[in-house]
């Protein structure tokens, strides 16, 4: 009873279901119509797949036109340089050069902005190398317009890298040309001839700038440097006469009075660009030290305060106004100058100066604790950067190593307890031959990260064209690509669609045969559902894939942060253990060699992490550019493609000769004919997709060729750099050591202007408490002889009124 209650609860429960579908239209004749639907879905989207099957043609066509002119290109570039991406700018620049050598006026702008890139990047030599090209091809038309700035920019090189007697040459050049007479060449003569000391002829060439120049503010301030000069050396050569003479002072002011006068007419001078306004700042500077130089300290202080509070001279102005009120007594004023100077420039190379002068000051005013604190402050701070220094240098003696050792990477050096502070590499750098000397260190560590930058391009290209899915390395084939598979797999889904179709005819019995063809399809449905078609479709994937890899990725940057942060520990470890003395924690020999052991084990270790860390990183890099287009989920795609379609066919030819009944034969018949033009369409996409794909070999040989090439050509630039790198070890080791050693001494010499500030203060303190002593000792004893004599004279009146008591009776 319970069965029957059952199913006639069933029945109730689908004639509900029946009746509602009856009352939205969708009867037993609306599912016999479905198959249609599909039918005609999958028509359409075989139409749509035919009409663009010659999208792969059009890209195979649009290949060799190029994508982007010269002029796009240095626009590009020109961009590039705007936002300070010299290196992406340089290799833009580059393939205009390399591409374009005929063009009138893209191989012109591009090697001209080219030279600018190197010359922003202080790669010096290239961009000499670059600009030599506009003065050696002077009868090129195409370059006449850049021909003056590239004169100039060689002046600037030459310059830069002291090489006085190229300027000669490059002289003579623009006499060759000319074109001497411009503006533009006459200051960088000029400017030449100064550095050569030629004041004469500076002056000769300064005077040929046009006054609407915008050299004009920089030729007459270097004219009036040349003046300056000269009239400092004619003093030196007179200076033992000067002396005895009884009018020297009015000698020297007679002499300057030109060059006074000079510097006064550039003040008058608008101010309309930055460095037009940095050319006023400095000739006040130059008026406030000639007038500082004579004793006029008045007009030196009017002058130095015309500087601009946002002049980058403005620190270099309030440590010598600060002079200027020491020389004039006002110490309150200097004091305050150069309160103003650690806080507006505090990276100004006399800011060690200016606080022990301050604090020289406050001694002399008496402020006794503020001064200690001032000459404390300094010798904390720079007798550290003296211990580092000397804890540097006397790590070796050869200047082999010591070049080695600049030329590694400063981020490592400086979390090492050997690291040099930043301050420290300035003053050697601006120390004797310090331009040159790092210049060929940068120049060298410059040049070692290029070709480690090389050599890791050169492996990624290498792995791209070893991967399936190598038409990556041609972007251009690869659109083309991505469309013509899209196609492939529209054709692919509406194959899904018939079979669907299929599905939904009714069929008397299916024969053994018929039902294991469709049991087949149907299993394939699923993974076949899945292929790509747009290109939304390719990104997904794409994106998925990288994803994964990403994933491996972020796990490696855990593990390599906790590789630094155990670094950290070390470094930590290793100072407490070498200041542990001087923090009074006494430790015996056995127990530092035992911590050292210890600790060099661990770094050790740490080195070994960094070293897998890294080959891990390559293969994580080399893994994400071989995912994605033509990886091995689209060779999977195919075979499911290829499966499916065999499937169905063998089904819909089973299903045509009546093994599904004649509804299902009628519905098989009109879908074989889709199919026939279905695979029609696909065959001719294919054909085009093989085309595409034999023109992919041919360009990955020829990509192979170049990286081949182009390996040798780095191979052959490591061993230059190498055999360079020996011969200027041993010379740039050792300037670069002499002017470590200088800056050594000048860090000695603070540290010991600071304890004598300190002895000082304190042998102040003790005369002043000493003499307030006497002082104090002096006025108890007045007192005390004050209040004898007062009492003695009490005493005394009290002695004559006993006396005179005793005479009257």
């Amino acid at each position: 009873m319970s069965g029957i209650a059952g199913a006639i609860r069933n029945g109730r429960r689908w004639a509900s279901v029946l009746g509602a579908l009856a009352c939205l239209g969708l009867t037993e004749s609306a599912w016999a119509e479905e198959p249609e639907v599909a039918y005609r879905s999958a028509a359409d989207q075989i139409a749509n797949a035919a009409q663009d099957a010659g999208a792969v043609e059009s890209a195979l066509a649009r290949h060799n036109v190029p994508t982007r002119g010269p002029q796009q290109r240095i626009a590009e570039a020109t961009l590039l340089m705007g936002v300070k991406d010299y290196d992406r700018a340089a290799d833009v620049l580059n393939e205009v050069v390399e591409q374009f050598p005929t063009h009138p006026t893209a191989f012109p702008d591009g090697l001209n902005l080219l030279g600018e890139t190197y010359f922003a990047t202080k790669q010096f030599l290239s961009a000499q190398r670059v600009f030599m090209r506009f003065v050696d091809q002077g009868s090129d038309p195409r370059f006449a317009r850049y021909r003056e700035r590239a004169v100039m920019r060689l002046v600037d090189i030459a310059l830069r890298l002291r090489d006085f007697k190229a300027l000669d040459r490059i002289f003579s050049m623009v006499t060759g040309l000319g074109t001497e007479a411009t503006s533009g060449l006459a200051y960088a003569k000029g400017k030449g001839l100064l550095a050569q000391g030629k004041y004469d002829a500076a002056d000769a060439a300064l005077r040929l700038v046009a006054a609407d120049s915008s050299f004009y503010h920089q030729s007459r301030y270097l004219a009036g440097v040349a003046a300056l000069s000269k009239a400092s050396a004619s003093e030196t050569a007179d200076a033992a006469q000067a002396k005895k003479s009884a009018d020297a002072v009015k000698a020297k002011r007679a002499r300057y009075a030109p060059v006074l006068e000079r510097f006064r007419e550039i003040t008058k001078f608008p101010g309309d660009t930055d460095e037009h306004r940095r050319v006023l700042d400095m000739a006040w500077l130059a008026l406030g030290r000639i007038h500082f130089d004579a004793g006029e300290f008045p007009e030196a202080v009017e002058a130095y305060n015309h500087v601009e509070r946002s002049s980058p001279e403005f620190g270099t102005m309030l440590y010598e106004l600060a002079w200027v009120y020491v020389k004039t007594g006002d110490f309150t004023r200097a004091q305050r100058a150069l309160e103003v100077l650690a806080v507006a420039a505090p990276n100004s190379q006399d800011v060690a100066d200016a606080s022990l002068l301050r604090a020289d000051l406050m001694l002399r005013a008496g402020q006794f604790e503020k001064s200690r604190k001032v000459y404390e402050s300094v010798r904390g701070s720079y007798e550290t950067m003296r211990d580092r220094v000397a804890q540097f240098m006397s790590a070796t003696k050869d200047p082999g190593v010591y070049f080695e050792t600049l030329s590694t990477d400063q981020l490592e050096t400086f979390e090492s307890t050997a690291g040099l502070p930043t301050m420290v590499l300035k003053w050697a750098r601006e120390g004797e031959d310090g331009a040159t000397a790092f210049a060929v260190i940068d120049d060298v560590a410059l040049c070692r990260r290029l070709v480690k930058e090389s050599n890791e391009m050169i492996e990624r290209l290498n792995a791209v064209l070893a991967s399936p899915n190598k038409i990556r390395a041609i972007p251009g084939l690869r659109l083309g690509a991505e469309r013509g598979l899209g196609l492939v797999n529209s054709i692919a889904l509406a194959r899904l669609k018939l079979g669907q179709g299929l599905d939904g005819v009714d069929a008397d019995r299916l024969s053994p045969e018929l039902t294991a063809a469709r049991a087949q399809r149907k299993a394939l449905e699923e993974r076949l559902g899945i292929v790509p078609v747009t290109a939304a479709d390719f990104s997904l994937r794409d994106q998925q894939a990288k994803r994964q890899w990403n994933k491996a990725s972020q796990e490696l940057k855990r593990i390599e942060l906790e590789v630094d942060t155990i670094q950290a520990t070390i470094n930590g470890l290793e100072r407490v253990v070498s200041d542990g003395q001087a923090q009074g924690v006494v430790r015996t020999p056995r127990e530092l060699e035992g911590f050292r052991a210890g600790l060099d084990e661990q770094k050790k270790l740490v080195g070994q992490y960094r070293a897998a860390s890294q080959e891990l990183r390559r293969v994580i890099e080399a893994a994400k550019l071989q995912v994605g287009f033509g990886d091995r989920r689209f060779l999977d795609d195919e075979q499911v493609r290829k499966q499916y379609a065999a499937a169905l066919w063998q089904e819909v030819r089973l299903a045509a000769n009546g093994a599904g009944g004649e509804e299902l034969a009628r519905y098989a018949r009109r879908a074989a004919e889709l199919l026939s033009r279905a695979d029609g369409t696909e065959q001719q996409i294919e054909f085009s997709l093989k085309r595409l794909n034999d023109l992919v070999t041919s360009k990955v040989v020829e990509l192979r060729g170049v990286v081949q090439k182009e390996t040798q050509n780095i191979v052959g630039s490591t061993l230059s750099l190498e055999a360079l790198d020996k011969d200027a070890r041993i010379v740039v080791g050792g300037v670069a050591m002499r002017n470590f050693a200088a800056v050594r001494d000048r860090l000695r010499t603070i540290v010991l202007r600071a304890d004598v500030g300190i002895t000082e203060e304190a042998w102040e303190m003790r005369e002043e408490q000493q003499t307030r002593v006497r002082r104090l000792k002096v006025e108890k004893a007045r007192s005390e002889s004050r209040l004898q004599e007062e009492l003695d004279e009490v005493l005394d009146d009290s002695g004559d009124a006993e006396q005179e008591k005793t005479d009257a009776k």
